[in-house]
């Protein structure tokens, strides 16, 4: 895959005349492993025998990671004694964008590798992507010549096995393997190569699964709508900024809004340009909100954004930008408004449904005195809450 991650740069390579020519490209992060040549000290025989038992102890483990994380370390871990390497990769495939995009590396030069996103008609790897082949190279063969990973040492020797990785008839990523000496040649066998085709056949099938349950975590926490988080991640951080502004004696502000009359949107203009007034607030918040700050749709047309650090002041500097922006700009087919309710926790000593139910009261409170206002900017809850 690394290789896959050589742009096509060519680099010069420093070997000793009598040896073949050795390409250096490197994957790989902080650990060193003994570097094994591709000699076999069993029968080839044995060894596919042995490897292809320890592939099928090895994919309940790997199946079993909940992470994505953890099913990638639980692939290198498993790898390694079937087949000794120096460096590993795993790319994901865009094939919007044509480009392999690394999201593991381990081994030598990780920082490089992750920072190279090589493309499908550039590299090794986007090779492998359009013809669903392994590719096998050794150290002395003269394509690794043609494709390097930008600032990596091109003074060793390296063999690279590129496998696919296949999910329901669609290539999602190459799975790279590096065998790399500085002053050797270096290859993998055969059965090496045969035994890396069959380990990625379950990487892949482990990989998709890691990627689905992340990927429904992720809607589980996320608001469909505005792509916003929900009203269980609200709870969840507003807990934890409160908690975090107890260690640090430093305040927490919440900010409630409502959009106003929501329901006569819906009731003329229809559902559709009730979501499109929806989606445009959601961006005015987030729009206004800094880096720290979570800005989440706890209900219909409710939101909440939760100040870290911010006393009552910069929460009150918060909500003016907000409902100036929400009033001057057009969310839906006409101009809307929105209430806003403030509540500040001096220094995170007051739980959270108390600072929710004095930031409800405020919204409540600008709701009755005509809307298209905030209300409670000036009060703090102190300790005594």
């Amino acid at each position: 895959m690394a290789a896959a991650r050589t742009a096509a740069a060519t680099r010069r390579s420093r070997v000793r005349p009598e040896e073949p020519v050795a390409l250096s490209r490197r994957c790989g992060s902080a650990r060193k492993v003994p570097i094994t040549r591709g000699i076999m000290t069993a029968s080839s025989a044995t060894r596919v025998v042995h490897g292809l038992e320890a592939i099928i102890d090895a994919a309940a483990g790997v199946l079993s990671q909940k992470s994505l994380t953890a099913t990638l370390d639980g692939m290198v871990r498993e790898l390694r004694p079937i087949v000794p390497f120096t460096s590993l990769a795993v790319y994901e495939a865009d094939h919007t964008a044509r480009v392999l995009v690394p999201v593991y590396a381990v081994g030598r030069w990780v920082e490089e590798t992750l920072a190279h996103r090589p493309g499908f008609d550039s590299s090794l790897a986007g090779a492998v992507v359009q013809s669903g082949e392994l590719q096998h190279l050794d150290s002395w063969d003269t394509r690794l010549k043609l494709y390097t990973i930008p600032e990596t040492s091109d003074d060793e020797h390296e063999a690279i096995i590129i496998a696919p990785l296949i999910a329901e008839e669609v290539v999602i990523g190459t799975l790279t393997v590096w065998r790399e000496d500085p002053g050797s040649a270096v290859s993998f066998s055969g059965e090496e190569a045969r035994l890396i085709r069959r380990f990625a056949t379950l990487a892949a099938l482990a990989y998709a699964n890691a990627r689905q349950r992340e990927q429904l975590l992720e809607q589980a926490l996320t608001d469909a709508l505005t792509g916003l988080p929900n009203r269980r991640v609200f709870h969840e951080r507003l807990d934890a900024e409160l908690a975090r502004g107890r260690r640090e004696r430093r305040p927490v502000s919440l900010v409630l809004f409502d959009v106003d009359d929501f329901k006569a949107v819906n009731d003329h203009h229809g559902h559709p340009a009730g979501d499109d007034v929806l989606r445009g607030f959601a961006r005015v918040l987030s729009g206004q909100a800094r880096r720290s700050d979570t800005v989440c749709r706890v209900g219909g047309e409710e939101f909440a954004a939760i100040l870290s650090g911010a006393g009552p002041d910069e929460a009150a500097e918060y909500t003016r930008r907000a409902l100036t922006v929400t009033r001057d700009t057009p969310l839906g087919p006409r101009r809307i408004t929105a209430s806003a309710g403030i509540a500040t926790a001096d220094d995170g000593t007051c739980a959270a449904e108390e600072l929710f139910r004095r930031a409800d009261e405020h919204l409540l409170n600008a709701k009755r005195q005509g809307k298209d206002q905030a209300a409670g900017a000036a009060r703090r809850i102190s300790s005594g809450c």
